[in-house]
C-alpha cells in the first residue's frame, strides 16, 4: 500500500475558518509540502522537533480550492468536506488535506477506496459528525420565550447547527425559533422565511426568559411522562441506549420530580394500584388517581 505523504515535523496554523483551511491546502499543493496537520493555535500541541508555519486566509486562493473540488470531484465530495470541517477532531485539517491529496490523483472513484488510510480516516470523522447531527434532529427541545420565539440550547460534540437548521425550518415554518450551540458559540435563527447563522463568540448573548405558559406545558409533559411509565419495567440501561444521558440536561421530563418548578400531583398507574391495594386491605377508601389538572403552581 502506498504510504501517506506528509512531513512529520511540519504543521500549518490557520484561523479556524473554512477559507483559512482552504488557503492552507492551497499553499500545501503550491509548495509541494505535505504537513502532518493543519490546526488552530487552540489545538496546537508543541513539539521540540516541530516546524510551525502560520497561513493567513486568502479568499482568492480559498475560492480556487473550492472550485477545483467542485469541478474535479463533485458537489457531494465538497459537501462531505464541509461536514468534516464541522468536527471537533483536532486532526481534521490534516485528514481533509490527505483526503484531497488522494482524490485529486484517483478522481471521484477514490471515495470508494475505504481500505486506504486517507479515505478511512476521513470516513470515520464524517460518520461521527453525521451521527451527531442525527442525534440533535431527534433530541432538540424548544421552549417558548416571553417574546413568543421558540428557543433551544444545545451542547453538541460537533458544530452541527448548519446541518440541522433545514430540518427544523421545514417542520416549524410558521414560527420563529433559535437554536443556540453553547459549546461552539453559534446560533441558528429562523424568522419563518429564511434562516441564518450568528457567531456569538464576539458578542454577549442574553438568553431569553421562558414564558409562563411554557412552565405549564412542561408540567403537563412531565405529568404525561410519569403517568405512562410502568415502574416494574423500568430499565435505565435501555433508556440510556435510546436516549444518551448527555442529552438529559435539556429535557424537562428527566428533571427529578423534587427539583421541578411544577410537580404534577399525579401518580403512575402502578403506584396508584399499589396504594389502592394497601388502602383496601386496611379497610380505607381512597381515590385511585389525583386529577391530572391538579398541579402545584
Amino acid at each position: 500500500m502506498q504510504p501517506l505523504l506528509h512531513d512529520a515535523e511540519l504543521v500549518y496554523l490557520y484561523d479556524g475558518s473554512l477559507e483559512g483551511l482552504f488557503s492552507a491546502i492551497f499553499q500545501a499543493f503550491k509548495l509541494k509540502q505535505y504537513p502532518e496537520n493543519i490546526v488552530t493555535e487552540d489545538n496546537l500541541q508543541l513539539s521540540l522537533l516541530g516546524s510551525y508555519v502560520p497561513i493567513l486566509p486568502n479568499l482568492s486562493e480559498a475560492e480556487r480550492v473550492r472550485t477545483s473540488i467542485l469541478d474535479k470531484l463533485g458537489r457531494e465530495v465538497y459537501t462531505d468536506i464541509t461536514q468534516v470541517f464541522l468536527s471537533d477532531n483536532a486532526k481534521k485539517g490534516g485528514i481533509i488535506l490527505r483526503y484531497l491529496q488522494y482524490l485529486f490523483v484517483k478522481g471521484r472513484r477514490g471515495r470508494n477506496h475505504l481500505a486506504h488510510p486517507a479515505v478511512a480516516a476521513f470516513e470515520v470523522v464524517l460518520n461521527e459528525v453525521s451521527k451527531e447531527a442525527h442525534y440533535f434532529r431527534q433530541f432538540v427541545r424548544f421552549s417558548q420565550t416571553q417574546e413568543g420565539i421558540f428557543f433551544s440550547k444545545i451542547d453538541p460534540k460537533a458544530g452541527v447547527v448548519p446541518l440541522i437548521m433545514n430540518h427544523f425550518a421545514a417542520r416549524f415554518n410558521v414560527q420563529p425559533f433559535m437554536i443556540y450551540d453553547e459549546r461552539h458559540q453559534m446560533a441558528g435563527v429562523f424568522d419563518t422565511k429564511r434562516w441564518w447563522l450568528v457567531d456569538t463568540a464576539e458578542q454577549e448573548l442574553n438568553l431569553p426568559a421562558s414564558a409562563q405558559i411554557e412552565d405549564d406545558f412542561q408540567a403537563l409533559w412531565q405529568c404525561f411522562f410519569d403517568t405512562i411509565a410502568i415502574e416494574e419495567r423500568r430499565n435505565p440501561v435501555c433508556q440510556r441506549n435510546f436516549m444518551p444521558k448527555r442529552f438529559w440536561g435539556n429535557m424537562c421530563e428527566q428533571i427529578p420530580p423534587q427539583l421541578r418548578k411544577q410537580q404534577p400531583r399525579i401518580e403512575t398507574p402502578t403506584k396508584a394500584a399499589k396504594r389502592l391495594a394497601s388502602a383496601t386491605s386496611a379497610g380505607r377508601q381512597v381515590p385511585l388517581l389525583i386529577e391530572a389538572s391538579e398541579v402545584v403552581l
